[in-house]
């Protein structure tokens, strides 16, 4: 789906990792903090889902910044990123999921952030994990599961700016659930928007456990768990996982 309203670039992955850190490197001068930036993004192994070479240019531009502080530094990089990419959307996001371990530092960085909590029966996410061979154990991924829910919830307790969407929902009736979700995020939607073609994305096209992304949305992987996950495996799950299902409705 495509609306070019907002920009959001391949998962980072080091976006709250850096955030959390940064307190530590004030003693260094703009120029080297730019760079250390800089190299988060270029060395960590899935850099090239970006299509750029490397982020000589973007740090050019980032010596002229003002103030020479983390927000600006970062809102930057995403409209450097969306200008590579020949987006002209002012608004930018990200979609890692990763980011879930850094909630409190990146919504202290971006208070006004909005934040879509998408919740998924952990047994299907569990099972997807696996499959994709990203984590290796159902156990694992149930865990993985539980703590990034636990820590969305924690964030919506005190935050206004969260929305939580249920995947069965959206692909049951995508239309309905996208208006909604754009509505929130202050968006303009048009049905239309569900067959436009995106174009490259990076990470979908180079990363196998994204191929699914380019397909018609469907609701075909609802329950995918029931025929391929038996007693035996779901017993490995942690304790907190079956209270995190029944917490949100799916036991």
């Amino acid at each position: 789906m495509a609306s070019g309203q907002i920009y959001i670039p391949p998962e980072t992955f080091v976006l709250g990792e850096l955030i959390t850190l940064w307190p530590r490197v004030w003693t260094l001068s703009w120029r080297e903090q730019i760079w250390l930036f800089c190299a988060h993004f270029e060395k960590h192994y899935h850099w090239p889902t970006f299509g750029l070479p490397n982020l000589n240019g973007f740090a050019a531009e980032a010596q002229k910044l003002r103030p020479q502080r983390l927000r600006p530094l970062i809102e930057a990089f995403y409209h450097y990123l969306a200008r590579a990419s020949n987006s002209s959307a002012t608004r930018w996001g990200d979609k890692t999921p990763w980011n879930t371990y850094h909630l409190p530092s990146i919504a202290r960085t971006f208070p006004e952030a909005r934040y879509l909590w998408l919740v998924r029966d952990g047994r299907d996410v569990a099972l997807s994990y696996r499959n994709a061979g990203l984590i290796p154990t159902f156990e694992a991924a149930a865990l993985r599961w539980g703590e990034a829910n636990g820590a969305c919830a924690r964030l919506a307790r005190w935050s206004p700016h969260v929305l939580q969407v249920r995947y069965e929902d959206l692909v049951a009736d995508p239309e309905t659930v996208f208006a909604d979700v754009f509505t929130w995020a202050g968006l303009t939607f048009t049905p239309a928007m569900l067959s436009t073609n995106v174009g490259q994305l990076g990470d979908v096209e180079q990363l196998h456990h994204h191929a699914g992304v380019g397909r018609a949305i469907s609701t075909s992987s609802i329950g995918k768990w029931r025929g391929e996950i038996g007693k035996g495996e779901l017993a490995t799950a942690p304790a907190k996982f079956d209270r995190w299902l029944s917490h949100l409705g799916y036991a």
